[in-house]
Order: C-alpha cells, then structure tokens, then sequence
C-alpha cells in the first residue's frame, strides 16, 4: 500500500499498478461508460483483488495495535539479545519517530559465535525457531553480476553485512514467552558453537 498527499504522484501510480492502463474495471464497465480503454505507460499487475482490499480495511483498523504488540516484543527482544552479546540487533535509523517493526533483524556476530549465519540459522531450525533471510547483497545477484559486471569484493561492507544478517520470529500474535523461547535458544546454541 503506497499513500501520498502528491496528486500527480497518486495518478502515475494508479497508472503503473494496471498495466499502465489509464481506466480502472469500474471505470470501463460502468453504467454510462464504454469498455474500451488505452494503456499509456508500460505497468504491472499491482492492484489490490477485492479480496485483499476488504482484509486490508479491517487489518488497518487494528495498526495501532499491531505495532504497539510488536514494538513490545521488540523491545523485549533488545532486553534478552543485550545479555547473550553474539546477536546484535540492528539499530533504529535516526530520526524515527515510530518503529512498525515489520521485522526484527539481528546481525551474528560469527567471529564471536565460530559459526556462519546459515549454520546459526541451521542450528535455530534444529530447535524449532524458524528465521528469514530478506536481505543478502543485491550487486551478488545474477542480474547484477550479469548487467553491471559486479564481483564478489566490490562492496566489502554491503558484503560483510550481508554475510550477518538474518531475521528472528516477530509477529503480533507471538507471546512474550515466544521472544524468551528464541533467546533461549540463542543462548544454548551460543554456548554450543563456542566450545
């Protein structure tokens, strides 16, 4: 869902969710309207099913709520990570004035744990703790490497981060006692690796 207060941005974006077509279905179809219509801009198929714009309404209403669960279980989270020390969440970009922690990542800290992030993440599967992995080094991919000739070394940094990453279980449903199973085990398998 994308929302501005730019008119003229509003219009190209309603433009590029249906395939650049410049009369939505309702508009087509209507009572004093013909079906014909002309597409003006290459888009893509983006719009909203009827569907998912009727769960999307009622979701919107509970936001609020949604974001206060997850700031909580963020927070706790932040409380737990900061006593194990080998699992560094990342930090809020300055300036923030609200979090939706939409995700909870933590960067590994292999050196410290003598362990990669897939095996961490391997080993958290292990026990039973499902993690995601949403960002790796975009200039790695096959497009990238393809297109602008981009090879591993090129960015160390982006590299290195992507190298850490993962991110941990966060959703409103989860208990606080969920965010303290995961640190648990965490913890042990902190313990484990080390050895």
């Amino acid at each position: 869902m994308i929302t501005t207060g730019d008119d003229r941005l509003a219009e190209q974006l309603r433009l590029l969710r249906f395939h650049g077509v410049n009369r939505d279905a309702w508009s087509r179809y209507g009572k004093s309207e013909t079906p014909p219509y002309e597409t003006v801009t290459p888009g893509w198929k983006y719009n909203l099913t009827d569907l998912q714009a009727a769960l999307c309404i009622h979701q919107l209403a509970k936001l609020d709520g949604f974001i206060e669960r997850r700031t909580r279980l963020a927070e706790l989270y932040h409380e737990q990570l900061a006593l194990i020390g080998s699992v560094r969440p990342l930090g809020c970009a300055e300036g923030t004035t609200r979090h939706a922690w939409h995700l909870f990542i933590v960067t590994v800290e292999t050196d410290r744990l003598n362990c990669d992030r897939d095996r961490f993440m391997g080993l958290l599967a292990e026990r039973g703790i499902g993690t995601g992995l949403h960002f790796t080094a975009v200039h790695l991919h096959r497009h990238y490497r393809g297109r602008y000739g981009y090879r591993p070394g090129d960015l160390p940094k982006t590299e290195w981060a992507s190298e850490r990453v993962v991110s941990l279980p966060l959703f409103p449903g989860m208990k606080d006692s969920d965010v303290m199973r995961v640190c648990e085990a965490i913890s042990a398998l902190a313990q484990e690796v080390r050895r």
